[in-house]
């Protein structure tokens, strides 16, 4: 062994080499992050298209077997099929809202249609309203299958809904 084996001449004084690892590393995480927000947003667009394709489903068979019934307030009202068409082009028309749980008091409109679909419709208080009412709807529909999907939205308001069905 000689003199000079022992000496490390990697040490402080000398330069390291430049490399692309923690570049790359934060690329890799922030293209993982928007891919991940990309799929959620998709995810929660076709929950939505879903829901509405079966209540354009159910509605179309209620317009055509005359097979659903309304209540309100836990009461039957007369209603017709145009005001299953009128309701179901306010949902599409207000896109996808909120998405949460229902509330646990009795919904104020109930709606079953022939085929087994049921969409229940609460008032409640908006969080973040970009209109100027407070209060608007939360749509729960629960398919024959047993899958429900449900959603508030503050394009819809609540007086609109309860005129539909009056």
């Amino acid at each position: 062994m000689g003199l000079y084996d022992a000496v490390d001449r990697g040490g402080a004084g000398r330069k390291k080499e430049k490399t692309l690892r923690k570049p790359l590393l934060i690329a890799a995480a922030i293209i993982a992050a928007v891919v991940a927000l990309a799929v959620w947003a998709c995810r929660y667009q076709l929950q939505f298209r879903s829901c509405v394709s079966a209540l354009t489903d159910a509605t179309r068979h209620a317009r055509s077997a005359g097979d659903f019934t309304v209540t309100v307030d836990g009461a039957a009202v007369p209603a017709g099929a145009d005001d299953l068409s009128d309701l179901l082009r306010l949902i599409t028309a207000s896109g996808a809202g909120r998405t949460g749980t229902a509330p646990t008091d009795p919904p104020l409109i109930t709606i079953t249609y022939g085929d087994g679909t049921v969409l229940d419709i609460w008032q409640v208080p908006l969080e973040n309203p970009s209109n100027d009412w407070t209060e608007g709807p939360f749509f729960r529909c629960t398919f024959p299958g047993g899958r429900t999907y449900g959603y508030d939205t503050d394009q819809i308001p609540m007086t609109r809904l309860t005129r539909l069905f009056s």
